[in-house]
């Protein structure tokens, strides 16, 4: 289930996703506004300032750089798992564990809700979609929830049927937001909004809340090893859910 990694030779071939996203945060981010960083505890905000902006953007950029794989085009949509927050080799994140060719737009402090990383720019996931899926995708994976789990749930819910619209015309798949402790009942409830909201879609919903899996210190972002075990398993649940022969885990 491993695939081979391509890191692209130029920054002339990073995606179209990446450099929009580093555009806007350089012209969007404010200096003296106030927020959590990736991995932080509410109680311990610091300054969302144009340098934090800016290395969140790079660590993105970084990630869209490493594709995965071959055969049909998998683009995945996603908060700072996706993006390797935390990790010394970014495209060790769990996507690459993923069958296909694996595109990733992965934004640290990013989810579904407009509202929680705007001083960064346009660069929530329904603000992400078009560059995302713009070199084309058989597949949308949408991996958030964590972050969504600090904003007011309607505004979540907003954001979630906004990003499945601008998907209409994709196959896409939701993983529920995974469990972290110090979230768990907020999350629970994103959670049981996004599955209500994937069976109207008529679009897969797939449960990975009950995994346990290494963390780092932070308690919140995944070790190297909880990478490859949370996307080894992503990408088997994603083949039972496609073989219409098993239920996609709750």
């Amino acid at each position: 289930m491993r695939t081979e990694v391509r890191h692209a030779a130029r920054a002339t071939v990073v995606s179209a996703l990446a450099g929009a996203v580093l555009v806007a945060v350089l012209a969007g981010c404010g200096s003296q506004d106030e927020g959590a960083l990736p991995g932080q505890k509410a109680s311990h905000q610091s300054e969302v300032t144009q340098d934090l902006c800016t290395r969140l953007a790079a660590e993105s950029v970084t990630r869209a750089s490493v594709v995965t794989g071959a055969g049909e085009r998998v683009v995945v949509i996603g908060d700072s798992w996706a993006s390797g927050f935390g990790l010394d080799d970014p495209g060790l994140s769990w996507p690459r564990y993923l069958d296909g060719e694996v595109r990733v737009s992965g934004f640290g402090g990013t989810g579904y809700s407009h509202a929680l990383m705007e001083r960064c720019g346009p660069i929530s996931f329904p603000e992400r979609v078009p560059d995302a899926v713009a070199q084309g995708a058989d597949l949308v994976v949408l991996e958030g929830g964590i972050n969504d789990s600090k904003s007011d749930l309607d505004d979540v819910e907003k954001g979630f049927r906004a990003t499945l619209d601008e998907l209409k015309d994709h196959e896409v798949v939701v993983l529920s937001a995974p469990k972290v402790n110090s979230r768990a009942k907020a999350i629970r409830a994103v959670n049981k909004m996004m599955r209500r909201v994937s069976a109207e879609y008529g679009v897969t919903y797939i449960n990975v809340f009950d995994l346990e899996l290494p963390m780092l210190e932070d308690n919140t972002h995944l070790t190297v090893a909880g990478h490859m075990q949370f996307g080894e398993i992503v990408a088997q649940r994603i083949a039972e859910s496609r073989s219409e022969t098993v239920p996609a885990h709750g």
